[in-house]
């Protein structure tokens, strides 16, 4: 092979892995959400915090637009340690 086509190779392989490494970092934060269930222990809408289960979570905006209160059945969406999503169950 010429130094030409080896330049041109890495070239495009370095291109692929680029892509894939981005696919994959993308891929890992839908991975890592989980659902958290329980009461409200706590919340504070200035911190933007909710603890549910002991835990301390940091809300999104999404989630700090919540009408929740102390005592409220929660289920979370969180992904990393910050509700995504958090629905108040009747």
């Amino acid at each position: 092979m010429e130094r030409k086509e080896v330049t041109e190779m890495t070239k495009k392989l370095f291109v692929f892995f680029l892509a894939l490494a981005v696919v994959v970092a993308f891929s890992l934060s839908a991975l890592a959400q989980y659902i958290v269930q329980g009461k409200v222990e706590a919340i504070d809408k200035v911190a933007k915090t909710v603890t549910i289960r002991g835990i301390e979570y940091i809300l999104s905006v999404q989630a700090a637009q919540v009408n929740a209160k102390v005592g409220d059945l929660a289920v979370a969406t969180v992904e990393g340690n910050m509700v995504m999503e958090l629905k108040i169950m009747m």
